[in-house]
C-alpha cells in the first residue's frame, strides 16, 4: 500500500517534478511514455535525486510509489501522479477530471497501481510483449496475440463441428 501524502514546504520551482524509481524497468519505461504526454513541462527524475530537495517527504515515501510534487508544493501519489502529470499534455487531460470525479475509476486506479508496484518485474514484460520495448514508439504486438487467439479458437469450433 502506498501513502497518500499532503504537501511539502520545499517548492520544486517553476515546473512540477515527478520523482520516480529509478532502478525500475517498468517505471523507466512508462516515464518514457509520460514524457511523450507532458513534454517539457514536468521534470522526470528518480527519487533519490529528487529526497534531498524536500527533507520534510521521508525516504520510505518516495520508494513506496511515483510522487508528483506540483509548483504549490502538492503532492500527488500513485495513480494520482501520473494522471496529475497528463494535465500538463494535451492527448490525455480528460484522464485526470475522470480520476479526480469519479470514485470508481479512482478505486480500480488506486488498487491497479497497488498490484502492478508488486509485480513490477513482471508488467515490464508483459509491457514489453504487449507494446515492445520502446515506449515511444510502441507497437500493437496485443493485436497479434488477440487475432491468433481469434484464429485458433475459431479453427477448434471448425474442427469440433
Amino acid at each position: 500500500m502506498f501513502t497518500k501524502l499532503d504537501k511539502t514546504k520545499y517548492l520544486p520551482g517553476d515546473k512540477p517534478i515527478m520523482a520516480w524509481d529509478g532502478n525500475c524497468g517498468f517505471c523507466h519505461y512508462w516515464v518514457l511514455r509520460w514524457k511523450m504526454f507532458s513534454g517539457d513541462s514536468v521534470i522526470y527524475e528518480p527519487y533519490v535525486k529528487v529526497a534531498p530537495k524536500f527533507p520534510d517527504i521521508d525516504l520510505r515515501y518516495f520508494k513506496q510509489a511515483v510522487r508528483l510534487i506540483d509548483v504549490d508544493g502538492k503532492i500527488y501519489s500513485g495513480p494520482a501522479a501520473a494522471f496529475r502529470s497528463f494535465r500538463y499534455g494535451k492527448k490525455y487531460r480528460w484522464l485526470l477530471p475522470l480520476y479526480e470525479k469519479c470514485k470508481i475509476v479512482e478505486l480500480i486506479a488506486d488498487h491497479t497501481y497497488r498490484f502492478i508496484s508488486k509485480n513490477r518485474p513482471f508488467m515490464y514484460k508483459l509491457a514489453v510483449a504487449m507494446w515492445g520495448k520502446n515506449p515511444v514508439k510502441q507497437k500493437p504486438y496485443w493485436l497479434i496475440y488477440l487475432g491468433s487467439l481469434i484464429f485458433i479458437f475459431a479453427g477448434i469450433s471448425f474442427i469440433a463441428s
